[in-house]
């Protein structure tokens, strides 16, 4: 099952990857801070004690999160 959420996870990434490169006019300025609210989203989902849905899928966001915001960074 958290291998079926991880690929799900990289293959979102992958297509809002060639979304972002697509788009000229979102760019650095405006995906940064979404990337970066989905890594915190990520970790905080790591960490809470309550919710094992939610604990079973930090991971895949948080690499979501953190692949985005380095794709983002490099694009120019």
């Amino acid at each position: 099952m958290r291998w079926l959420a991880l690929i799900i996870a990289l293959v979102f990434c992958l297509i809002l990857g060639l979304a972002m490169w697509r788009a000229k006019k979102f760019r650095q300025k405006n995906l940064e801070p979404i990337f970066m609210w989905i890594m915190l989203f990520g970790i905080a989902a790591l960490c809470q004690p309550l919710w094992q849905p939610l604990y079973q899928y930090g991971f895949p966001i948080l690499l979501t999160g953190t692949a985005g915001y380095v794709f983002v960074t490099h694009l120019k």
